[in-house]
């Protein structure tokens, strides 16, 4: 039976954080007196520097709260994240990290070197480049941010993992795993090659604590998302079950996270509600009404994607589409250097806005989530209506 911890937390003080999160460890059984003498890797969710109101990244406060821990406990703390677009380095100096960071003596991981993480059980990517620094832990400390996500439906405890591939090496990826059926198989291969202790020379254990006080809704997981309050945090060391809880607790279909339903099918974690036993607060009492879901259909894109292999008539007439909005845009160009598609080009004299080419897009949405403005919107395929 696996265990999933789950506290109720409002804020992001330290009296409220802590307390909650060493029972919550303690109630999944994890002793904390394993941290002592270890270097443990903190890989919270930075995708983009934004303030933490915007509920975009792991709460600094939150992040702060389990490295103090951590160290209490005799560990030493290395953050390990590799942001979209900018280095680690310059994303941390634009928000509250830098200052956590020094306050608490926390190493940074270089996010530039990295080494090759070979899962032969994976089912369709076996070999993957990421930071090298994650193999020079004794223990990794997954901290996702409780959000919505234009792909993936919900973000969570497996798609944070993602950060773990170098800068722009996301963006390759997108390529290679270039719609919304192949992409969640990826991400469950890349969790599976990092939860297995079998792929590194000495097991590590992998903790799971989620960030769900102020969690997002709407069209996340950028800056176009709407915070939503929920007031939890959510532990474990099985990263599919957290995710099945998160879904529960926000009344998300998990039909429409393949990221948690092919994790269970695929037996990466818990296969089933029957299989987890919840401690803490009771789901019950901890689930939320009215949480808005993204704008896009991953039921409807998946069956309609298999009959049309994903053609450009396909896209453009039944799959949103991102694009640019002038009064938000501020030609920062981040969205075009993301593209790994090369979708997206200069504005010129004619347009405010950076160019799209939508025979080229895949419908990634990674402009949308790197979008430090919340300048790019979805707008709906010309047929859409046709779903309905």
């Amino acid at each position: 039976m696996t265990k999933v911890s789950l506290q109720r937390c409002d804020d992001y003080t330290d009296a409220s954080l802590r307390p909650k999160i060493e029972q919550g460890l303690l109630d999944i059984g994890f002793n904390l007196a394993q941290f002592n003498n270890k270097k443990v890797a903190l890989k919270p969710n930075i995708i983009s520097p934004l303030p933490p109101e915007k509920a975009v990244i792991t709460h600094p406060e939150f992040f702060r709260a389990v490295a103090q821990i951590v160290h209490s406990h005799g560990g030493k703390c290395v953050i390990i994240e590799s942001p979209a677009v900018k280095s680690l380095e310059k994303a941390i100096k634009k928000t509250p990290y830098l200052q956590i960071i020094k306050e608490e003596g926390i190493e940074i991981a270089d996010d530039k070197e990295s080494a090759i993480l070979h899962n032969d059980d994976g089912l369709m990517f076996k070999r993957f480049e990421i930071l090298k620094a994650f193999f020079d832990v004794d223990i990794i400390i997954n901290l996702p941010k409780l959000k919505t996500h234009d792909l993936t439906h919900l973000t969570g405890c497996v798609k944070n993992m993602f950060g773990v591939v170098p800068g722009l090496n996301k963006a390759k990826w997108h390529t290679k795993a270039n719609n919304a059926k192949v992409f969640p198989e990826f991400l469950l291969d890349l969790y599976g090659a990092l939860t297995n202790a079998n792929n590194f020379e000495r097991p590590r254990p992998v903790l799971h604590i989620m960030d769900a006080i102020l969690g997002m809704e709407g069209d996340g997981p950028g800056a176009r998302g709407i915070p939503k309050h929920i007031g939890a945090i959510l532990i474990g060391d099985d990263g599919i079950a957290v995710d099945f809880i998160e879904a529960q607790i926000v009344g998300v279909d998990i039909n429409n996270v393949l990221t948690t339903k092919r994790g269970a099918e695929r037996k990466l974690g818990a296969a089933s509600f029957d299989e987890i036993e919840i401690l803490g607060e009771s789901l019950e009492d901890m689930k939320i009404e009215g949480f808005l879901p993204p704008n896009t259909k991953v039921s409807i894109f998946l069956s309609l994607e298999q009959r049309f292999i994903f053609s450009t008539f396909f896209k453009n007439s039944f799959v949103e589409k991102p694009v640019a909005q002038e009064d938000r845009c501020m030609l920062c160009h981040q969205c075009k250097t993301i593209c790994a598609s090369e979708a997206i080009s200069n504005s010129n004299k004619k347009r405010k806005t950076p160019e799209f080419d939508y025979k080229k897009c895949i419908r990634c949405y990674c402009c949308m989530e790197i979008c430090p403005e919340a300048a790019i919107e979805l707008k709906k395929g010309k047929l859409q209506w046709l779903m309905r």
